[in-house]
């Protein structure tokens, strides 16, 4: 079996081979069934087609939009991911299902910040994921999108 910050890493490198359809096919591959995106502070906010869903949606608002590895690191019993996004705001980004409406195509050229997001891998699946630090929030106000205060 191999170790938890390979399943991450295999995810991640298999997720940015030929995007979108890559995406998706290694959140099939690597996410288990019952997989959950968490929020910040635990609660659920996504299950796996959720995530498919949302992904393809961000890449086809980002045409050129891509993810980039800075590190992989062992904490406890997670995986730490630490990279950060980039791409060109292109198409309208639909974030209806998030009750946010739709996000006009800014043009606007993004590079976010660095962001971490903390992954729980049983056996050879990723369960659950959970951002620390940055990721979609980071994305979002990239492009002017106010997030509601919590």
């Amino acid at each position: 079996m191999i170790s938890k910050a390979e399943v991450i890493r295999k995810w991640y490198e298999d997720s940015w081979t030929n995007p979108p359809s890559s995406i998706a096919e290694a959140a099939t591959k690597y996410f288990s069934d019952d997989y959950q995106g968490l929020d910040k502070d635990g609660n659920v906010m996504s299950d796996k087609a959720v995530y498919v869903a949302t992904s393809q949606k961000l890449m086809n608002a980002f045409k050129d939009f891509k993810g980039v590895l800075h590190d992989i690191s062992v904490e406890d019993d997670s995986i730490i991911l630490t990279f950060h996004w980039e791409g060109t705001h292109t198409g309208d980004f639909d974030l209806s299902a998030m009750g946010m409406g739709v996000i006009p195509a800014s043009g606007k050229r993004v590079v976010t910040p660095e962001s971490k997001s903390r992954f729980m891998v049983e056996g050879d699946q990723i369960v659950s994921s959970q951002p620390i630090s940055g990721g979609f929030d980071f994305l979002l106000a990239e492009i002017g999108v106010k997030l509601p205060s919590a």
